[in-house]
């Protein structure tokens, strides 16, 4: 199932042709697209779905769209930070279509700590790199504490680099294909946390250092 989008045609579009291009998105989404694999809704942000990358690619392959990521390194202390700006083409000639911009950094919470491996590691880790986080507890639990320490940026590198070129991809579709209004922009790398515990209710995490 190919098209191409209708922004592809010269001068102003039509009520038609733009209520065309949303039924197709719709269709793709009713058809091919599978809940919480190409799309999916986020417990706490509200009831509109999350367009994740396997989404975008499948409305990639739908309108016949091509993606050009471009990476640039932003000087970062202590740590690494991707931008990306990703463009979008039609396959087929190459006319640029709009573009979409990402970024990602080592410094982001759920990058820059990692559980520590054991006690021993934590306890031979400086206290300035480590630390102790208090998680919400489920199911009638109560909360609890994990013992973290801070990553080395090198280890995340090439993990940040592929997450800001999956948000610089989904911004571009969304742009492109005028699926804002259908979905939301990709928000699966929220913070593990987060996703969890339904937003709101677990935002009172706090984080504290453990002697």
């Amino acid at each position: 199932m190919t098209e191409e989008l209708a922004i592809y045609e010269a001068g102003p579009l039509t009520a038609q042709a733009m209520k065309s291009q949303v039924n197709r998105i719709q269709e793709v989404m009713a058809s091919v697209m599978v809940k919480d694999v190409h799309y999916g809704t986020i417990k706490g942000c509200g009831d509109k779905p999350a367009l994740f990358k396997p989404g975008a690619e499948k409305l990639m392959m739908t309108f016949r769209l091509a993606a050009d990521p471009q990476v640039v390194e932003v000087p970062t202390e202590d740590g690494i930070t991707f931008r990306v700006f990703c463009r979008v083409t039609n396959q087929a000639t190459g006319v640029f279509l709009g573009c979409g911009i990402g970024e990602c950094s080592s410094k982001e919470e759920k990058y820059n700590w990692r559980k520590a491996v054991c006690d021993g590691e934590f306890n031979d880790t400086t206290e300035d790199r480590r630390r102790g986080k208090w998680v919400k507890g489920f199911d009638n639990k109560p909360d609890y504490q994990t013992k973290q320490i801070r990553t080395n940026p090198a280890d995340v590198a090439n993990t940040i680099l592929k997450m800001a070129k999956k948000r610089a991809l989904v911004d571009a579709i969304l742009t492109v294909t005028a699926a804002s209004d259908i979905f939301e922009q990709d928000l699966d790398e929220m913070d593990e946390s987060l996703r969890q515990g339904g937003g709101e209710n677990n935002k009172s995490s706090k984080n504290s250092t453990v002697k």
